[in-house]
């Protein structure tokens, strides 16, 4: 198991604030999960763990639940879940009646949640109503 030494000063302030911050110990050790999606076993290294909260500033109890192939998709969803929401916004009148749009957009919107995210049932609501009046 490889062991990376932890540096408390590179962490978020929201981190710093957390409660158990100060009885860290001193090194990131792998940690080994299944993935929420997929099943498969994986690994948050600890190298991956001191990137992603003294690089990146995650906050510290933030849990890996997905593996590094899903944790892509579910990304890759979310950029085109905000993708279609910046058209929506801009567009209103023009997307709402694009069908193919529509579509696509509550498909992504119905996908996102199976990669352990918050389902936006409003959004979702919204899309089928207008899928029905097209």
């Amino acid at each position: 198991m490889k062991k990376v030494r932890i540096n408390k000063e590179g962490y978020s302030e929201d981190s710093k604030k957390s409660v158990g911050h100060e009885f860290l110990g001193e090194y990131y050790k792998d940690i080994h999960y299944k993935c929420g999606k997929c099943h498969k076993k994986a690994v948050f290294t600890a190298q991956e763990q001191k990137d992603a909260f003294e690089s990146r500033k995650e906050y510290m109890w933030a849990q890996r639940i997905l593996c590094h192939l899903c944790w892509k998709k579910m990304r890759g969803i979310k950029k085109e879940l905000e993708v279609k929401d910046l058209f929506y916004l801009q567009n209103k009148e023009s997307a709402l009646q694009d069908k193919e749009f529509l579509k696509s957009w509550l498909e992504l919107l119905e996908l996102y949640p199976k990669f352990g995210k918050k389902s936006d049932t409003a959004k979702i609501g919204m899309v089928k109503n207008a899928l029905m009046g097209t």
